[in-house]
């Protein structure tokens, strides 16, 4: 199924960005994300001498802050400036607000950030909504109010040669 042009966005900016594509881009932010975040948490443990929790790790809780004040610094450096993670840039994916199309504000990507936690606690539901939803959104978009599109000539994936059945 190809994207569907962007309500708001002039013509030729950009379309939606389908459920593949966003997956794939997560995929490769977490291939990143993960390993920075362990070794920023292992070592804030090291130099603080632990913080309660088992085999001198910090206690899930502080973990979670750490992880939260990652993420929002990767937002402020990454998805701000270029309204993409470095995964949705790498597909030629971007972030832009729901109502005009255009640069989503830094309020409304960290609302955003946050509302992942909403997306996944229903087993994932919040992240599939996007199957259905006529623009495309999770509800962490929702929230956001933000649409994820594919560049105008960026790259798309080749179609899939599995039969149709």
């Amino acid at each position: 199924m190809r994207g569907r042009a962007v309500s708001g966005v002039p013509p030729g900016r950009g379309e939606l960005a389908g459920f593949g594509s966003r997956l794939l881009a997560t995929l490769i932010d977490l291939i990143w994300m993960l390993p920075v975040s362990f070794t920023l948490v292992t070592l804030g443990a090291a130099l603080h001498g632990g913080g309660g929790g088992a085999a001198g790790y910090p206690t899930p809780a502080a973990e979670a802050l750490l992880n939260l004040i990652f993420g929002l610094v990767v937002l402020n450096f990454w998805a701000g400036p270029h309204q993409a993670t470095p995964g949705k840039r790498v597909l030629g994916l971007r972030i832009v607000d729901a109502g005009t199309g255009g640069h989503a504000a830094l309020g409304h990507l960290a609302l955003r950030y946050v509302g992942y936690l909403l997306s996944a606690l229903p087993l994932g539901l919040g992240y599939l909504w996007m199957l259905w939803d006529p623009r495309r959104q999770t509800w962490h978009d929702k929230l956001g109010r933000t649409l994820v599109v594919r560049e105008a000539g960026a790259s798309r994936p080749p179609p899939s040669t599995a039969p149709h059945g």
